[in-house]
Formats: structure tokens, sequence, C-alpha cells
């Protein structure tokens, strides 16, 4: 089986080639660049703290594509994924921010997929954006950096005792303070590590990824945060996508 990659426009929403969480993820054959244009949110001159409930139907994005059911459902935001080896990312209908924090409850429902998480995307720019991803199977999380050709490691993927393992529910939360790239779950702190981001606004987000042999991943998420600076305005962002594939030989599943 190959893996694919789509994009989806709308806030900032992309599919990438799903890395099994339990190992880092390797390197893919180079492919032709496309560009695509995507909206950021805009606002004023100034930008309140985000928080969601999910207890109203908001402005994330909801709907059908290939690979993807989004909603609001029974009180938490829900992305269904519904094929094999596929990782979406969902930006959050808020500003740009600096000095922040971002944070959300995530659970899954039924077979746990391969990972969910939280992300930062800086400028809008797919070259400049990370994910903390949890895997609760293995109880294990890494920080990934979304390159041109996928899901690069920066760090783990790493043990914790902290995580909860299967269906149950794990707060992550991501902080940028004084240069560093401060980690936690449920409270405890995992990972303490350079900004790659440092001084940069970013938007932050969700991430849910099916295993690349198996779906479908029904991830939901309650209690979004992102707090900081805002930094508002009308803006779009060319985002760099490049197109490739590799068997999953080798893969866990």
């Amino acid at each position: 089986m190959s893996l694919r990659i789509v994009v989806l426009v709308l806030f900032f929403i992309l599919v990438l080639p799903a890395m099994v969480a339990a190992r880092p993820a390797a390197d893919l054959p180079s492919a032709p660049p496309t560009r695509l244009f995507l909206p950021h949110v805009a606002g004023g001159s100034a930008c309140s703290d985000f928080h969601d409930d999910f207890s109203t139907a908001g402005s994330w994005f909801t709907g059908e594509r290939e690979g993807l059911l989004a909603e609001v459902r029974e009180g938490e935001y829900r992305l269904l994924v519904t094929q094999p080896g596929f990782v979406w990312l969902v930006g959050a209908p808020s500003c740009d921010r600096i000095n922040d924090s971002a944070a959300v409850d995530a659970r899954w429902v039924g077979q746990a997929g391969n990972f969910y998480g939280l992300l930062y995307a800086a400028d809008g720019r797919l070259d400049r954006a990370l994910i903390l991803a949890v895997n609760s199977d293995a109880r294990v999380w890494l920080l990934f950096r979304v390159g041109a050709n996928g899901l690069e490691t920066i760090s783990g993927p790493t043990h914790h005792e902290a995580i909860r393992p299967g269906q149950a529910a794990n707060r992550l939360a991501m902080a940028r303070r004084g240069g560093r790239l401060l980690l936690s779950i449920n409270g405890a702190a995992v990972g303490d590590v350079a900004d790659p981001l440092a001084g940069t606004p970013v938007v932050a987000g969700l991430v849910a990824a099916s295993y690349t042999a198996h779906a479908p991943a029904d991830a939901r998420f309650d209690n979004f945060s992102h707090l900081g600076w805002g930094n508002a305005g009308p803006s779009t962002a060319a985002l760099p996508m490049v197109g490739s594939e590799r068997p999953d030989e080798g893969d866990e599943q």
C-alpha cells in the first residue's frame, strides 16, 4: 500500500503521509511542489484569548472530504479519518499569536488510531509547522516538524506514564516561553526543547492520523484553548506542499 498526500483548502487543513507513532518518520522521495493559498482568520487590531468547549457549532471546519469527516458532535469536535495512512491538520478559527500557549483534551472512540495531536503553524507555512503527537496504544509522545517531504521527528518517541492508554482522554499542551517550547500531557511536563518557531506568530490547531493499514480513526477533542498576544489582521499565506508516496513496508501497525 502506498501513502498519499491530499490538500483541503479551508482555514489550515492538510493531509500528509501518516507515520507510525512508535518509530521516527522516514525520508520520502522528492517530488515537484505545488502552491496553495489558504486564508487566515481576519480580525481587528487585537485578538482575545480563544477558548472553545464545542457546546455550539462555532467556526471550525465541518464537512466531508475524501478520507475525512469533521463535525461538532455532542459537545466535542470530531475528526473521523476514514482511510488508512492519512494525517489531517485543522487550524482553529482564531488569529496568530506569540508568547502563547495551546491545549486540548483528546481521546479516541472505538479502536485507537495512529496519533492525535496539537498543531502550531507559523506564517501559514507548511515547512514551519510543529505537531505534538500522542500514540495512546504505546503511551508515547513525539514532536514532529512538518517538512517538505512529510513528518520529520524532532523528539521521541518517548514513553511517559502520564499518558492514559487506549480510549482515555489525554490533555495535550504546548507553550512558548523564552525561546523554549514546553510540552506537557495531563499536567505533567514531558518535553522542553529549543523553539524552532521562536518569535514568530503561530496558528494553533488539531491533528488526527490513522494507521497505515487500518481505518477508521475516530478522534474527539474538547476544551481547546489558544492564549497569548494575538497578531490579528487579514492575510493569506502561500503553502508549499510536496506530493510523494512510499511503501509502508516495515511500519508497525
